[in-house]
């Protein structure tokens, strides 16, 4: 007990003077504080589950050689601990694993800490994609991220190869984002990094569409079938050329007409059938074809073969039917009917002015057209005292073989003893123009008198008829119902139609006109048909663009406003009533510089537009004046506009639903009787090509398709376009529209 008590005084002497003394083997050993051995390593670093692992316990002072163990705990799964202090391996199990650690130098001098280590789980692999991005639409903004996966955020990610589209940028956490006005197919390489440990990479090579527009077709949704008689084509009695049958027949047939107007537009209100003679325009009463003073009056042009024989004559050589104009605007000149010199002494030309249309002379043109030789149901006598007879006189005439001597009919006598069996029909022309609003002044209408204080062409002209409620539109659709009767007595099948205006689209006519005149037709009597006419654009001066801009809103807006007024006034039938477009072209003419295709463009434009608004016939003005044929029946752009509308959509076909994402990219689509599917494009840009990606669905297609084309960026050697191979890569696919041009696939 001595011998302890004098150590542990012993101890306490020695640590005042600054020494450690140890009891070993061979006695006491001294060691300076300073130099007692310690553990330096504060915490040991995290691991990761199959990362490589590797950390060293440090120590200070104390002598070396040093021994390690763990003292209390365990080394984590994986991971071993050696007696020179090292812990390592690859750990094998997340989580957090307590562990005391001891080491004893050479001169048994010990030390000891505690550690808490923690092994990550394995961080998923980092990837980085998709391989193909969203489609990008130029002009349009656009955003998407790439697809990042697994690793340890932040994530960097950056460009590393290949160039972004103009106006795009790659963020650094992936987001492509941007506006460009260039298509194109690219491709470009991106980086992922992310912060583990070890750090993670991660590359894609990525692909990016960027096209002009999308057009998405879907077969199952139908809009409209194309009826028999929709391609037409506006003709007149002063196109001398009209009875030219040598090459007409095909051209109509190639571009699909099927129906002819006649027998012109404001002519129509002058033109007596029957005599083949025109009445004076702005003349109430006679004379007025010849003048002592003047000579002959120039009241119009009649070309030679232009009569209503001849016409059905032009009828079937061309395979065609009509849509006939009446008159609704004068009546023949006396109880005789008589005719005189006209135009430059023209004999048998001329009609003097006498009174307003009469019904007698439309009916008895049905009876005429379409009624039997044996029918001897009465027509009779009109205002004026002409005794238009019965339908079976006229109709014999058509019947019958010229005369020896001409008693003024034998125009008519065609040996036709069949019905021509003309089924549409309308009453008069444009008469909004018949000076009733703002005295605008294009349509004959004696239904009021042009009243000159000075006399008849005494250089005073003839007073306003603005507002004249003999003109109004009330006055019209009263009026009209007398010869839709009249004509209906004599063949009860046939459709007639009446003049609505355009307003907003093409008529400087009062809001009231429409609604007036279907209140009053409807409350006097019913009609079959609802006769609009079209001509967009600044008068004079049209621009290429209004051309394939402005019908895909004016005609939906005007048949819209139409069919309200019909729906008010006309409840009982307003859902039969048809609607024709007899008269389009462009409002005048064209602006300097104007590029002519474009012409043919907006004919397409404004035909498959009035299709797919439910307008069951259009007709194009005019025949003969060089936009559909020349007077040597050559081509021009409205005849190729109309072929390639006709390739998209023949009698029979279905147009159906196909929604472009461009305003400059206009768009249709057919499934066709014979099982093809049609799909027509037009580029309205006038300096940029497109490229569109169209989409069909409901229908499978064919590999191979027939591309037809016609615009500013083609040129045509014949009358048939022509048509050219291309490939449909399934029912996702893209086409490059060049500037101004229409493109047309037709795809089994």
């Amino acid at each position: 007990m001595v011998k302890k008590s004098a150590v542990g005084v012993l101890g306490v002497v020695a640590v005042s003077i600054g020494l450690l003394l140890t009891l070993g083997c061979n006695g006491v050993n001294a060691v300076p504080l300073d130099h007692a051995i310690s553990i330096t390593t504060v915490s040991l670093p995290s691991g990761t589950v199959g990362s490589s692992y590797t950390v060293a316990i440090a120590v200070a002072n104390g002598t070396a050689p040093y021994t390690y163990s763990l003292s209390a705990g365990a080394a984590p799964p994986g991971l071993a601990f050696s007696a020179e202090g090292i812990l390592s391996g690859t750990p094998t199990m997340a989580g957090t694993f307590p562990l005391s650690v001891s080491v004893v130098d050479a001169a048994s001098s010990k030390a000891s800490a505690n550690y808490s280590v923690t092994i990550l789980p394995k961080p998923i692999a980092l990837e980085l994609g998709p391989s193909t991005l969203p489609l990008a639409t130029t002009n349009t903004s656009y955003s998407t991220s790439l697809q990042i996966t697994g690793g340890t955020a932040p994530i960097a990610v950056s460009l590393t190869g290949g160039s972004l589209p103009p106006g795009f940028s790659l963020s650094s956490s992936g987001v492509l984002s941007g506006t460009t006005a260039i298509a194109g197919n690219l491709t470009f390489s991106a980086q992922a990094v992310d912060s583990g440990s070890p750090q993670q990479k991660a590359s894609a090579i990525v692909a990016l569409t960027v096209v002009d527009a999308v057009v998405a077709v879907d077969t199952t949704v139908s809009l409209a079938t194309v009826p028999q008689g929709f391609f037409g084509m506006h003709t007149s009695v002063y196109d001398g050329y009209l009875s030219n049958i040598d090459s007409q027949p095909a051209l109509l047939q190639q571009t699909g007409i099927q129906r002819l107007r006649y027998p012109g537009g404001s002519y129509s209100d002058r033109y007596h059938w029957a005599q083949h003679s025109l009445t004076p325009l702005y003349a109430s009463t006679a004379p007025a074809c010849y003048l002592s003073s003047t000579g002959p009056v120039f009241e119009g042009i009649l070309g030679a073969g232009t009569d209503f024989g001849s016409f059905v004559n032009t009828l079937q050589a061309t395979g065609t039917q009509a849509l006939i104009t009446v008159n609704y605007g004068t009546s023949v000149a006396d109880r005789a009917g008589s005719v005189t010199a006209g135009t430059s002494g023209v004999p048998n030309l001329c009609s003097e002015p006498n009174t307003a249309g009469q019904p007698q002379e439309a009916a008895a043109w049905v009876a005429y057209a379409n009624g039997s030789p044996s029918n001897t149901q009465l027509i009779g006598l009109d205002s004026v005292g002409f005794d238009w007879k019965t339908v079976g006189f006229w109709a014999g005439l058509r019947a019958a073989s010229p005369l020896p001597v001409d008693d003024g009919y034998n125009f008519l006598r065609i040996a036709q003893a069949a019905p021509v069996g003309i089924k549409f029909w309308e009453i008069g022309n444009e008469m909004y123009y018949n000076g009733w609003a703002g005295n605008r002044n294009f349509e004959a209408d004696l239904h009021a008198p042009y009243t000159y204080p000075g006399g008849y062409y005494g250089g005073q002209g003839y007073d306003s008829r603005d507002q004249l409620q003999a003109l109004s539109p009330t006055a019209y659709g009263q009026s009209a119902i007398p010869f839709i009767q009249a004509m209906k007595a004599v063949d009860p099948t046939i459709q007639i139609g009446i003049d609505f205006a355009s307003p907003g689209a093409t008529d400087p006519i009062p809001l009231n006109w429409n609604p007036d005149l279907a209140q009053a037709a409807c409350a006097n009597g019913s009609f079959d048909v609802v006769i609009m006419h079209y001509y967009p654009g600044t008068w004079l001066a049209v621009q290429p663009g209004e051309l394939l801009s402005l019908p895909q809103s004016d005609i939906p807006r005007v048949v819209a406003g139409i069919k309200a007024n019909l729906a008010q006034y006309c409840p009982a039938n307003a859902s039969a009533i048809k609607f024709i477009l007899s008269e389009t072209s462009p409002n005048g003419d064209l602006a300097p510089g104007f590029p002519l295709p474009v012409e043919g463009l907006f004919a397409t434009n404004d035909y498959l537009t009035s299709l797919q608004t439910g307008i069951q016939n259009i007709d194009w003005l005019e025949l003969h004046n060089g936009t559909y044929l020349d007077d040597n029946n050559n081509p021009g752009p409205a005849y190729y506009g109309i072929e390639l509308a006709h390739l998209l959509a023949s009698p029979g076909d279905t147009l159906v639903s196909a929604k472009s994402s461009s305003g400059t990219v206009l768009s249709w689509a057919t499934l066709k009787a014979n099982g093809q599917k049609g799909i027509l494009l037009i580029n309205a840009n006038p300096t940029n090509s497109a490229v569109v990606q169209v989409t069909v669905s409901g229908s499978v297609l064919g590999a191979t398709a027939t591309q037809y084309s016609y615009g500013v960026a083609t040129t045509q050697t014949s009358t048939a376009l022509s048509g050219s191979a291309f490939t449909v890569s399934g029912n996702t696919f893209n086409v490059t529209v060049q500037p101004y041009t229409g493109v047309e696939l037709n795809i089994p």
